[in-house]
């Protein structure tokens, strides 16, 4: 067979990894990271990195490769590498197996039309303007420093059509929509046009893509991996969470000290596990006042339930980017075929139901013998493809409507209509009900307030409202 790659999607805690090493040591593999944390240097707590006994000897590549002082990769600098070193694998005569769970970073490497939308920032349409920091370009641009409002107006004006798309408090899809215009004098919108004419032209005869894939998902069900990756918290807290993070926290007071700028929006700053221990180590290395210990043991678990309730909520903005935007990708290039849902839901049955299933699709894959369908591998990704190929054919309906009780506004009626449904908007409007009656409300907001929320509005819906979870 000629150039065999192996893509490995799946969200934290599933166990994707684990599979990589697995199907190294079975097929003469070499593995290549695609997690964007996992590129840093000395943060393997954090990061959740595998030690040296559980790569089993394996090669890993981009693993540990850019220290806290490098810039931050984009998509387009990290598949320029992994294109390089899948090509050196192959001339070792070993197969590449590429595992992540920035899943941007894989659909970068995998469909080229999804470089702009996947980094916007940072496209193959300027080269220069990733040369740029974020930074200098606001020192060059003042406007991208300013309100969400104030840099959706100027959108409006030079890109109306991607104006329209986002909602007005989006301030990360706004900011990077004007910076495409801001350093490449091109319109998001008219490079998006390009890239849907291109698509079209390579159906009409371009030759097929040159890698000959095989992709694995791998899924658990909602309540039992947040109930593992609890614990997968506490583990990394007992194995040293709080002095990893203490380390990186001293390292940017040095440099913020030393009157030197960090861009706290990207990069290993926004990794889950120090944000939420910053108030903690700020109390615990103050020396203007001395913190109770009592105040500094709160400190520290709220930091502990932060970075619980944020690896939650991370696992599943991981699972609704690959169900809303990797498997609608897959449909375009008619590549579902080779997409298949490996269920990590049962630990005990992982190695029957994910490493022995994916050896045996990777081994007919190699020989070139005929794979069974991805809906055929069990109930879980017959439920879950049906319900996401259902979803991804269903058009999108505009809609402009706001939420007076969770005062949120929403562009997609289909978004609207999940909000409506959702267990935070029905909590909130029982609490708005109650005060306005006049009702004791004495915990219920303090319970809602622990929730947390999401990325965005479409997120308050419940996983099986997404048709992510199978039907009882």
């Amino acid at each position: 067979m000629a150039d065999p790659l192996v893509v490995i999607y799946g969200s934290t805690g599933t166990g994707k990894s684990d599979l990589a090493v697995e199907l190294a040591a079975r097929f003469n593999g070499e593995i290549i990271n695609a997690d964007a944390m996992q590129m840093y240097r000395g943060l393997p707590i954090i990061t959740n990195q595998l030690n040296p006994e559980e790569q089993r000897g394996i090669p890993h590549y981009l693993l540990g490769n850019i220290g806290l002082d490098e810039e931050p990769w984009s998509v387009t600098s990290w598949k320029r590498e992994a294109t390089k070193i899948i090509s050196g694998i192959r001339s070792r005569g070993k197969l590449p197996i590429v595992v992540g769970g920035t899943s941007y970073y894989l659909d970068g490497l995998l469909f080229d039309e999804k470089l702009v939308e996947s980094d916007p920032a940072m496209t193959e349409e300027s080269e220069a303007a990733a040369k740029i920091t974020r930074e200098e370009l606001a020192s060059q641009h003042p406007i991208l420093r300013e309100s969400a409002e104030v840099m959706l107006a100027k959108l409006q004006e030079v890109d109306p059509v991607m104006a329209e798309r986002w909602h007005p408090k989006d301030i990360r899809k706004i900011r990077n929509s004007l910076e495409i215009y801001l350093t490449t004098g091109r319109r998001a919108s008219d490079i998006y046009a390009e890239q849907r004419a291109r698509k079209e032209a390579k159906r009409a005869g371009q030759p097929p893509s040159p890698w000959n894939l095989l992709l694995f998902w791998l899924y658990a069900k909602p309540d039992v991996l947040n109930a593992r990756l609890d614990k997968r918290v506490d583990k990394m807290v007992t194995n040293g969470l709080v002095n990893e993070t203490s380390s990186v926290y001293d390292y940017l007071q040095g440099r913020l000290a030393a009157g030197e700028t960090v861009d706290r929006t990207k990069g290993i700053w926004q990794s889950i596990g120090f944000r939420q221990f910053e108030s903690y180590l700020s109390a615990v290395k103050s020396t203007e006042t001395e913190t109770p210990q009592a105040v500094l043991e709160k400190l520290k678990q709220q930091g502990i339930e932060d970075t619980k309730t944020a690896t939650r909520q991370y696992a599943k903005y991981q699972v609704r980017w690959v169900a809303r935007k990797t498997i609608a990708a897959l449909q375009e290039e008619n590549l579902l075929s080779k997409f298949y849902l490996l269920d990590s839901s049962n630990i005990s049955q992982w190695h029957s139901e994910v490493a022995e299933k994916g050896s045996f699709l990777l081994a007919k894959h190699l020989a070139d013998r005929p794979l069974p369908r991805p809906e055929e591998l069990s109930e879980t990704a017959r439920e879950v493809l049906a319900n996401q190929l259902e979803r991804s054919n269903r058009p999108e309906t505009i809609c402009n409507k706001t939420c007076e009780v969770c005062e949120k506004e929403f562009r997609i009626e289909e978004q609207w209509q999940k909000h409506l449904k959702s267990k935070k908007h029905q909590k909130a409007t029982r609490w708005a009900k109650r005060q306005a009656e006049g009702w004791p409300t004495r915990g219920e907001g303090k319970r809602d307030k622990a929730e947390g929320t999401d990325d965005d509005a479409a997120a308050d819906a419940d996983a099986d409202d997404d048709g992510l979870v199978p039907k009882p």
